[in-house]
């Protein structure tokens, strides 16, 4: 048997899933050593668990594998994938390229990498791996459907169509597919189309598509704030997370509805929820800093703000933000004064705080030069 179809077959029957290849330009490999092989099975074990520790002991087996034979190509894959989970972009990337040099034949790394590389803001270069693999691949749903949200976030809404309607041509019953054609409309401003794609979607769930169900009921909440109502949105919003009380985006929108009616204490429990299921969502650091801010703790909403700025100095919301917490409650308006002019620096041109920015400038004088020195008489 050949080396990829030899692996399959001990993942099929240890493990009970696959990494597999498309025999379309495959490269030939030599044998995989048996020793890389029982190591590699045993991280997809621990991989398959979900536990952390298991996740530690995944990477090491495949780490291990890698170090009995170096042509693994499936090893690097996995450990792409745990680096893409843990938020590791650089080195995710690193793992699907050293995969993809391997095996280019391989449809995993190929998607895997262009996933990572959407996430690290390369959307450009995602959509030209995607792309590719369509154009290999025409029936592979998941790369279409994903290639319809890249073109949708760059604002190429006709291709996200042809790329959904596709999908949906060879499976009118796709649910991902409906999903990405529903969004499509709602960023047009066709909001009852949107509604009747989003209902038609959800009539295809079941009840065991909990997560599924609270994305779209997500959605149709979007719709409804579009829609300038606000009361339905939150009822939208609240029944996602009903579904699924880990629904992230759900937290994240209800959280803003409520910040902008001043109920702090109730947007502050959501923006607790998202930071419980990933302390790294920047923007949910930022909006517990606004609540805390709101609730009379500006020293604690500094801290929020100034854990954002550590992991990324360039924030601009988050710079924003401490900027009008020094100005308008710390009394260390000098400070606040850098702060408005760094935003300045780094803002994007139509930034919607950018006027406000220069307002606090307006009112904010620059320090004083210092005295220049009297010449000896």
């Amino acid at each position: 048997m050949r080396r990829i179809a030899s692996i399959l077959l001990v993942l099929l029957l240890a493990s009970g899933c696959g990494h597999g290849g498309s025999a379309v330009h495959a490269v030939e490999l030599p044998p995989a050593d048996p020793a890389a092989v029982r190591a590699f099975v045993e991280g997809v074990r621990f991989m398959r668990s979900g536990n952390p520790a298991r996740m530690r002991r995944a990477r090491a087996s495949f780490e291990r594998a890698l170090s009995i034979d170096p042509n693994l190509w499936e090893a690097h894959y996995d450990l792409g994938v745990l680096d893409r989970r843990a938020g590791e972009l650089a080195h995710a990337i690193a793992h699907f390229e050293a995969a993809r040099a391997i095996q280019p034949a391989a449809v995993e790394p190929l998607r895997g990498l262009a996933e990572s590389q959407a996430a690290s803001g390369d959307v450009r270069g995602a959509v030209q791996l995607l792309e590719q693999l369509v154009r290999a691949h025409p029936d592979d749903a998941e790369a279409r459907v994903s290639l319809a949200a890249l073109n949708r976030r760059q604002g190429d809404f006709d291709d996200a169509l042809t790329q959904a309607r596709e999908v949906l041509i060879r499976n009118p019953q796709n649910r991902r597919a409906l999903l990405e054609v529903g969004r499509v409309y709602r960023a047009r401003n066709r909001l009852d189309v949107a509604e009747l794609v989003f209902q038609k979607a959800y009539a295809l769930t079941t009840d065991a598509d909990s997560t599924e169900r609270a994305e779209i009921r997500n959605e149709q909440g979007l719709v409804d704030l579009a829609r300038g109502d606000t009361q339905a949105a939150f009822s939208r919003f609240d029944e996602a997370l009903a579904l699924d009380a880990s629904f992230a985006p759900a937290h994240a929108n209800e959280a803003s509805v409520l910040l902008a009616a001043g109920d702090y204490e109730g947007a502050k429990t959501h923006y607790d929820a998202l930071l419980a299921g990933d302390e790294n969502d920047a923007a949910a650091r930022i909006g517990l800093g606004i609540c805390l801010r709101g609730l009379g703790h500006p020293h604690q909403a500094e801290r929020e703000y100034n854990r954002v700025l550590e992991a990324h100095p360039g924030d601009v919301d988050a710079l924003f933000d401490l900027g009008v917490l020094e100005a308008e409650f710390l009394d260390r308006r000098s400070r606040a004064r850098e702060r408005f002019v760094r935003f300045l620096e780094l803002a994007p041109r139509d930034h919607e705080k950018r006027e406000d920015a220069q307002r606090y400038l307006t009112e904010i004088p620059a320090p004083a030069p210092p005295p220049t020195p009297r010449s000896p008489q």
